[in-house]
């Protein structure tokens, strides 16, 4: 089953709405109507929310997948002035040149070596003081092989690296287009988190079996007496969890 795209965008707008139509919360902007449309401009700015976020999870992905050639391609387009930084082109093509050596083939092997000659050296010489230091460092990728744990490389070679770059455009990229998601999504996502792990350190079940029965059953079920020491275990247990979850 193909799962569809939600629009977060749209849904927080909807659930704002709501919560104005219902004064649950002020609505400092005064409208001529409570049926009237949102303004163009308004629309315009959360169309292009949605957008930089679409094109930051492509970018995302394209990094953890070890696809910097596309990853690039995207940033191109859309965010062009991080490829003007040394400091993250550097980086990029750091990685980039780790890649195709993973690859293994003779094709690969000489892409690197151009990757070298190319974009990853001058990038070296001024990108940052230890730039060049790093540089020198990874060209040991040649000599060692990539399941060699003891080697001076092993953690250029470790799929780690593929993430740390991701989380580190990840957050670039999100501050510079403003790609921000919508706080209603992000609290959905929280208490969603939140419930799953509260429901699975009690062996319960999962979140979807709680969502389930919220669903399917209409009635309340009958009431089950609960030891008070048992009941004085679980609400400690779950203030416990609730302060854990703040602090996270």
């Amino acid at each position: 089953m193909e799962s569809t795209p939600v629009n977060w965008e749209a849904l927080d707008s909807l659930v704002v709405d709501f919560a104005k139509s219902e004064n649950l919360i002020e609505d400092t902007v005064s409208s001529p109507s409570p049926l009237s449309s949102p303004s163009p401009s308004s629309s315009s700015v959360s169309s292009s929310s949605y957008h930089s976020r679409l094109v930051l999870r492509k970018i995302r992905r394209c990094l953890e997948a070890g696809d910097i050639d596309s990853a690039i391609d995207l940033i191109g387009a859309h965010a062009p002035f991080i490829l003007d930084d040394h400091r993250l082109l550097f980086r990029l093509q750091k990685q980039k040149f780790i890649e195709l050596l993973r690859r293994g083939t003779e094709e690969a092997r000489a892409a690197a070596i151009e990757c070298i000659r190319t974009t990853l050296a001058p990038c070296a010489l001024d990108a940052y003081p230890e730039a060049y230091e790093e540089f020198k460092h990874v060209l040991l990728a040649f000599i060692y092989d990539k399941d060699d744990q003891s080697s001076p490389v092993a953690n250029q070679w470790s799929e780690r690296r593929r993430i740390d770059i991701s989380g580190m455009m990840s957050s670039i990229l999100r501050a510079h287009l403003h790609a921000y998601d919508p706080v209603f999504s992000m609290t959905l996502r929280y208490l969603t988190r939140f419930v799953s792990s509260f429901f699975d350190s009690f062996a319960i079940g999962t979140h979807l079996k709680l969502l389930c029965l919220l669903i399917l059953i209409f009635c309340d079920c009958p009431s089950i007496f609960i030891p008070f020491y048992a009941a004085f275990i679980i609400v400690t247990a779950f203030i416990k969890e609730f302060h854990h979850q703040l602090q996270i």
